[in-house]
């Protein structure tokens, strides 16, 4: 298969890369924003960062779920701060207090008749960002006209991992990565089937390429190991270590959901006894954090942060300019892929470097020529176009 659409080089370097993404890809991208049970009351909100977009999710006094652009419509002063809270009944600027509803509407401006008498507020409400939820799972878009029924159909039949909201699962505490590289480095690490059985030898312990399988689910891709004819949605080695011991709602059976990459940055990655969701926010060309939401079992309900390679309790920022070993010697997989894609992240922007050859089969490297037409048709670059 030809590789003569890939990206270049510079896509996972430049600034004029990084500014088109910002200006296409996630002006009208899908992103994790939380679960229902992260807005019980009236108020509740988080902020969601997609690109250079940063979006709330607001439950209001209905009980429905709203999503807007964090930005005042009067001067585009940021309206919330904190990563999430409680805005009480409305939602004000702290720039000239003007008032918002918990469903958008402009609903108060001071000094009203002497500074905007033709004021017409119901054409300055908030700007709204489309929302949409799935298995408890919530999602937003800055494009307010985005069909999530689209997005999120391709993946809405598939087998899916864990029913975390009606088990004994619990969310643990959150995990924030600062990563040296460029977002796509990273989400390609993680749909390479080619270096399970390599990289992670000592951690996961494969698959080898030929027991790889991902399907295509739109631009949405899933993955199972296939071994004996059999698919499992664990690798190996970890079936092997955890047994029967702890493990929930038959997780461990064959055949029972797999590892969902949710176009453009979502991972969904289960384990044996709960699940991840990571969020890949590019913050530069060289730059990206991971959010990481985690459910897990009853005996890792305590934080453990403290044990993750590389964690900063001071900030809580998880780096690996804090690790105190060689990455293959934490017996981390997920420290092996930040140690191997802050390497290659070095090795794109050198003088005279140019891509090699992508491995041929579907469990291999395959699905990132996948991920390459994605991102080019959704960022309207010519096919032709030599990047």
């Amino acid at each position: 298969m030809t590789d003569a659409f890939r990206l270049q080089p510079d896509a996972y370097f430049s600034d004029d890369w990084f500014r088109l993404e910002q200006q296409t890809l996630f002006r009208d991208a899908w992103s994790f924003a939380g679960t229902v049970a992260d807005f019980a009351e009236p108020g509740d909100y988080r902020l969601v960062h997609i690109g250079a977009a940063t979006l709330f999710v607001i439950r209001d006094k209905t009980g429905s779920l709203n999503a807007f652009h964090n930005f005042c419509r009067h001067r585009g002063a940021t309206l919330l701060d904190a990563a999430e809270g409680n805005t009480g009944g409305a939602i004000v600027c702290p720039y000239h207090r003007w008032t918002y509803g918990l469903g958008g509407e402009l609903r108060g401006v001071p000094d009203r008749q002497s500074c905007f008498a033709d004021l017409d507020r119901a054409s300055l409400a908030l700007k709204p960002a489309a929302i949409g939820v799935f298995k408890e799972f919530v999602f937003v878009n800055p494009n307010a006209q985005a069909r999530f029924d689209d997005w999120i159909a391709p993946v809405r039949d598939q087998v899916w991992p864990h029913d975390i909201f009606a088990s004994d699962v619990k969310e643990a505490a959150p995990l924030v990565y600062d990563v040296k590289c460029n977002w796509k480095v990273f989400a390609e690490n993680a749909i390479d089937g080619y270096h399970l059985a390599y990289l992670h030898e000592h951690t996961l312990g494969g698959p080898t390429p030929d027991k790889n399988v991902w399907e295509n689910a739109g631009d949405h891709m899933i993955w199972f190991a296939n071994e004996d004819g059999v698919r499992h949605r664990l690798p190996k080695k970890i079936r092997e270590e955890t047994g029967s011991t702890g493990v929930i709602s038959s997780a461990s059976e064959p055949g029972y959901g797999g590892v969902f990459f949710l176009f453009p940055a979502t991972l969904i990655v289960p384990t044996p006894y709960g699940l991840s969701v990571t969020s890949l926010r590019p913050l530069a060309p060289g730059r990206t954090q991971l959010d990481v939401r985690q459910w897990v079992g009853p005996w890792q309900w305590t934080d453990e942060r403290k044990y993750i390679p590389g964690f900063d309790k001071k900030t809580g920022i998880i780096s690996s300019d804090n690790w105190t070993k060689p990455a293959l010697e934490t017996g981390d997989f997920q420290t092996e892929d930040i140690w191997i894609c802050e390497k290659v992240q070095r090795g794109l922007s050198m003088p005279g470097f140019n891509f090699g050859p992508l491995s041929e089969g579907p469990g291999a490297e395959d699905p990132i020529r996948w991920f390459h037409e994605s991102l080019r048709r959704q960022m309207n670059l010519d096919r032709k176009e030599a990047l």
